[in-house]
């Protein structure tokens, strides 16, 4: 059996983020959420095995969504990134972390499912389910 992908999950609006969480776990992800850039480096640093970091690009704060993300693969170059953003064709190419994809934001979780489950080194049959 497949081990569960663990996604980390980063966003300032703490009820749509636990929306989404729970959404997310219904497709058989494990999440854990981060409330802001700073919190989400912390869990990265104390929890190796989390695969996937989704963070809102248009997050602000000293360490913003942008800045999260490249933090990110600093800690470990090959982690998953995906981007959420109300207006993703406004994000700069050379302020995103390489093979990171954007989804649009407002989301339903099952396009946030796609994205992940379509990550190339994440194609294994079973890892993830559909949402009853």
């Amino acid at each position: 059996m497949a081990r569960q992908i663990r996604v980390l999950l980063v966003a300032d609006d703490g009820v749509a983020c636990a929306v989404a969480a729970n959404r997310l776990i219904t497709y058989g992800l494990d999440v854990v959420t981060a409330r802001d850039g700073e919190d989400a480096v912390e869990q990265l640093k104390a929890n190796s095995r989390i695969d996937v970091l989704v963070t809102d690009a248009d997050m602000g704060g000293t360490c913003d969504g942008l800045t999260t993300a490249t933090l990110a693969r600093l800690l470990r170059p090959k982690i998953d990134v995906i981007y959420l953003s109300r207006l993703p064709f406004r994000i700069p190419e050379q302020s995103k972390v390489s093979g990171a994809p954007c989804v649009r934001s407002p989301y339903d979780p099952h396009q946030l499912v796609s994205v992940i489950s379509s990550l190339h080194h994440w194609q294994h049959e079973g890892t993830l389910r559909r949402a009853a």
